[in-house]
């Protein structure tokens, strides 16, 4: 699970499917991640080039505000 979770990545442009499961690994394996600013790390590494900047330039905080932050681009 841990090899998957440092591994996964958006396919094409189905942001919720990605989310739900960074989020479900994040969940079923709380010690992988030492912490949020890490965890944003593994999050954005996962996300298509074309928003990928956009979200690592972008002032947030949690990785619940870098989710709300790629979910508004890709809308």
């Amino acid at each position: 699970m841990e090899d998957e979770f440092y591994h996964l990545t958006m396919k094409g442009n189905d942001l919720k499917t990605y989310v739900r499961r960074f989020q479900e690994l994040e969940t079923l394996c709380p010690t992988m991640v030492p912490d949020s600013e890490k965890m944003m790390e593994v999050f954005i590494g996962g996300l298509p080039r074309s928003i990928k900047g956009n979200v690592t330039a972008s002032k947030r905080q949690t990785p619940e505000e870098a989710i709300n932050i790629a979910q508004r681009l890709k809308d």
